[in-house]
């Protein structure tokens, strides 16, 4: 079927006409977008503003509630000799093993101002921990549990004096709520391994009630930090925006005054 030039008169011409539609509604909504383009750009001006004082204001409250917390944890650390052991602290003392007797008193250490490490290879030559002391020098622990206490003899405290070399420390201690025997005691005291019993822990450490208000209240302080963080990330995202609003504020600006001048 061949078409006619009337035919493709018409088809050109509809075709014509619904381009200059087209044009007409593109030229009709890009002056609309540029209508209100000023006012869109002032509302998120605006918004961004009303955000960036919402989350300062929460920044600042959270910045308050880590204050209140890093004061409580000072208070701690400035009020150990008030944490006294009281029956139950000894009864659980007795009951503590594994892990949580190992984190219980590496924790402890931390309080008292110790600079506590792991060393690179987990539980090398028996040592569970190194600590600093203030004179500098380095101790090596080896935290071991009711339990286990049976093991130590000659031969393991052997691998602790091992452990002490490599890591140049000054000497070892002995952390254990459980039982040692004299013998292996005296053996040990003669090679620098001192032993903390469950009677020396009494006497030299504070009550593990502290570990449990510290361990409170480092955690709120940590969770109140990151929070913080939080409101600070978006203020500086705000602050990116204000800055990106205010630069397509000044160009439109500009556009309309050129429109005005005829430019």
């Amino acid at each position: 079927m061949e078409i006619s030039l009337i035919d493709t008169a018409i088809i050109l011409l509809i075709a014509s006409i619904v381009g200059y539609y087209v044009y007409l509604r593109y030229k009709e909504e890009k002056r609309k977008k540029e209508k209100s383009l000023i006012p869109t750009l002032k509302y998120y001006k605006q918004k961004f503003y009303r955000e960036k004082d919402e989350y300062t204001q929460r920044a600042e409250k959270f910045k308050n509630k880590m204050e209140e917390y890093k004061n409580k944890i000072q208070q701690i650390k400035g009020g150990i000799k008030d944490y006294q052991w009281e029956a139950d602290e000894k009864k659980i003392l007795k009951t503590l093993k594994g892990t949580d007797f190992e984190w219980t008193f590496s924790v402890m250490f931390e309080i008292l101002g110790y600079k506590v490490s792991q060393p690179p290879v987990y539980k090398d030559h028996n040592i569970d921990y190194i600590i600093t002391l203030p004179t500098g020098k380095n101790v090596c622990i080896d935290f071991i549990d009711h339990q286990q206490a049976k093991k130590i003899d000659k031969d393991y405290i052997q691998q602790l004096l091992k452990g002490k070399d490599k890591y140049q420390c000054e000497g070892v201690w002995v952390i254990t709520n459980g039982q040692i025997p004299e013998e292996t005691k005296k053996f040990g005291l003669e090679k620098e391994v001192v032993f903390f019993g469950k009677e020396e822990i009494l006497f030299f450490f504070p009550s593990i009630r502290i570990v449990e208000d510290y361990y409170e209240y480092t955690t709120k302080f940590h969770n109140y930090e990151l929070l913080h963080k939080e409101m600070t990330d978006e203020i500086i995202r705000r602050q990116t925006w204000i800055k990106e609003v205010e630069e397509k504020l000044e160009k439109a600006y500009k556009k309309v005054e050129r429109k005005k001048l005829g430019k």
